[in-house]
């Protein structure tokens, strides 16, 4: 797959269609996605976002939700959609040839979804279903109690999925209200890898996807969240404690994130990271433990999960600090530093060998960057970072009054007190 050919146009409309053909391919995953997700919406709204998402599959104005879900896996392709804080994609996988009938189906469930108010009404319990889903997955939920603390009353603090009672008060004149108001042209961003023909797609892009446009006035206001942690712990009936914590760390856009996804891999990537090596395999603290990055428009976070009983919940946590604190002092040894570097690369070069994760990255991009970045130039910038931009990273990350945290487990909060948070 190294011969991919990039292309772009934007329409008069404002849609942007990118493409990265690779002829040596004989799929094609394509992407419709849109520039909007949960913290787009208002309080009232929180969840229409993703329920939205949910309705577009339950039928059109010339297509059933079975035919729906027949039309792509008759001829072995595959249709879903994903709703995140900031974007809506709504992507299928097919062979090449089969490239019209998935556009007619994503143009036809973005364009055409009847909305129909007994299906509304049906959907809402399906969600209410997922609620109690993730609320019975500690896994799960714990992360989206962290993302209450860390960024409190800023919207990317609201469950994607969004709460009960909003779900409950959604009708059709909501949906189609938040649905004229944000799926606009300049939204919208069609991404396709494989063996695309880019010509093509912007030809059925002109034809079926006929979104409105903004007129130039933007349909977002987005804010950048403010910096100041709060900690906390959820009382639920669990054999085990779940722990998040985390920093405000880097942007999409900011060009120093290629230091902070080094420094992430060496704290928590793998099996190997300092991280799983110190907490579960010296002193078997924990069975699961990771760190993460995730990356906004405007902000982001450093974060650190781990699972364990709940009486080991106060020094599985400080070792964690213990480890913070300790990159922050020491210098980088060569080898671990090369040996990040090395991983991140090979995770990156054997993710592109598939077309969606292709198509995801390319529409990312597009939404976040506005131009294409190669393979050649994603991993020079990961070669480019030096062991003292990760040091200096982790000093400026890294700080008691910045680290959020959310406990969920069979404890209160007194939990917190056990803690030395002066350690970081």
């Amino acid at each position: 797959m190294g011969n991919a050919v990039y292309k772009k146009t934007v329409l008069p409309s404002g849609l942007r269609v990118v493409t990265e053909e690779l002829p040596g391919v004989r799929s094609i995953a394509i992407g419709i996605w849109v520039n909007v997700g949960s913290r787009d919406e208002r309080p009232e709204e929180n969840g229409i976002s993703h329920f939205v998402e949910h309705m577009a599959f339950k039928g059109t104005r010339k297509r059933t939700a079975a035919r729906i879900a027949h039309e792509l896996e008759s001829v072995g392709g595959s249709l879903n959609a994903f709703t995140s804080r900031e974007q809506t994609c709504y992507y299928a996988r097919i062979l090449d040839r089969h490239l019209d009938r998935a556009m007619d189906v994503l143009a036809d469930i973005l364009r055409n979804s009847r909305f129909d108010p007994q299906e509304l009404e049906k959907e809402k319990n399906v969600i209410i279903e997922e609620i109690k889903d993730i609320e019975d997955s500690p896994g799960d939920w714990v992360h989206d109690l962290f993302a209450e603390k860390i960024w409190k009353d800023h919207p990317l603090g609201r469950p994607i999925i969004g709460r009960k009672e909003k779900i409950k008060s959604f009708d059709r004149p909501k949906v189609l209200s938040y649905l004229s108001s944000k799926y606009l042209a300049e939204q919208v961003v069609v991404a396709a890898s494989g063996n695309v023909s880019h010509a093509k797609l912007v030809a059925l892009a002109k034809s079926k996807l006929n979104f409105p446009s903004a007129n130039g006035v933007s349909p977002l206001s987005r804010t950048a969240p403010s910096e100041a942690g709060e900690r906390g712990a959820t009382s639920k009936d669990t054999s085990q404690a779940h722990i998040c914590l985390g920093f405000p760390s880097d942007s999409f856009k900011a060009k120093e994130r290629y230091a902070s996804l080094v420094l992430n891999t060496i704290l928590g990537g793998g099996m190997s990271s300092r991280l799983f090596q110190k907490v579960r395999e010296e002193k078997a603290l924990a069975y699961s433990i990771y760190s993460y990055h995730d990356f906004y428009e405007d902000a982001g976070i450093m974060g650190f999960y781990l699972a364990t009983s709940p009486e080991q919940a106060a020094p599985a946590t400080e070792l964690v600090l213990d480890e913070l604190a300790r990159i922050k002092k020491e210098k980088l040894p060569r080898r671990e530093f090369e040996s990040a570097k090395e991983q991140l690369k090979g995770n990156l070069v054997l993710g592109l060998e598939s077309t969606s994760s292709r198509m995801n990255r390319l529409g990312r991009n597009e939404i976040f960057l506005g131009e294409y970045v190669s393979m050649k130039q994603a991993l020079s910038a990961i070669e480019a970072v030096k062991p003292t931009q990760v040091v200096e990273k982790a000093n400026r990350l890294f700080s008691e009054k910045q680290l959020s945290a959310a406990f969920l487990g069979s404890f209160g909060p007194e939990i917190l007190d056990k803690i030395n948070w002066g350690k970081i």
